[in-house]
């Protein structure tokens, strides 16, 4: 089992690769040509485990050939040899629950770990649950001891040692229902409707 310590070096080194990607890609600068791009998820968050990138950007104009020169830029850098880009992915969900069009790229770095960057880009009037809005909460709320617990149960569950979930129900099981262990987290899932977009913030 690792240490706090560990766990700690892992996440900060994680999110250090993130931040790096995002600027060798220039992928806010790009996304910033088309509407407002915003860091959510585990990097935002500082609560990075696995190799994970999440964006949101809101558009003036949403259009479909604007996200699709995002990835054909990106595609075409290659930084030094230490990321290249080896996948790109797109899909319309306008008329599905997300309301959202939705962007994936898939970058190798040099010491052969997998990022994946998911980015959905909407209208800038989007009125269902907001990634950004939970960042500045879920920072205020976040003390070290939920910090090392959220980090850890990501460990187990990249281990297999804990259930899969989604990362926001992760989140407001330890810090809104005190969840510390893999067996908690079980418990605090089942009955529970989970994986749903959710406009779930701590309390302040």
């Amino acid at each position: 089992m690792m240490t706090d310590a560990e766990l700690l070096e892992r996440s900060r080194a994680r999110r250090e690769e993130a931040l790096s990607i995002m600027g060798a890609l220039g992928l806010l600068e790009r996304w910033s040509a088309h509407g407002r791009p915003v860091l959510v998820g585990a990097v935002a968050h500082d609560l990075v485990w696995g190799p994970d990138i999440d964006l949101e950007v809101y558009c003036p104009a949403l259009r479909v050939e604007d996200g699709f020169a995002v990835l054909a830029a990106c595609s075409a850098v290659a930084v030094d040899g230490r990321y290249r880009v080896v996948g790109a992915e797109y899909g319309n969900f306008l008329q599905e629950a997300d309301a959202a069009l939705y962007w994936r790229l898939r970058i190798l770095t040099h010491g052969g770990t997998e990022w994946k960057v998911d980015m959905w880009s909407a209208d800038e009037g989007y009125s269902l649950p907001r990634g950004e809005h939970l960042v500045t909460p879920l920072r205020n709320a976040m003390t070290h001891e939920m910090r090392l617990a959220i980090l850890r149960l990501k460990a187990l569950r990249e281990q297999g040692m804990a259930p899969d979930c989604l990362s926001i129900d992760l989140y407001r099981a330890v810090i809104t229902d005190g969840v510390r262990t893999a067996d908690e987290l079980r418990a605090w899932m089942d009955g529970r409707a989970l994986g749903v977009l959710t406009d779930w913030c701590p309390a302040m």
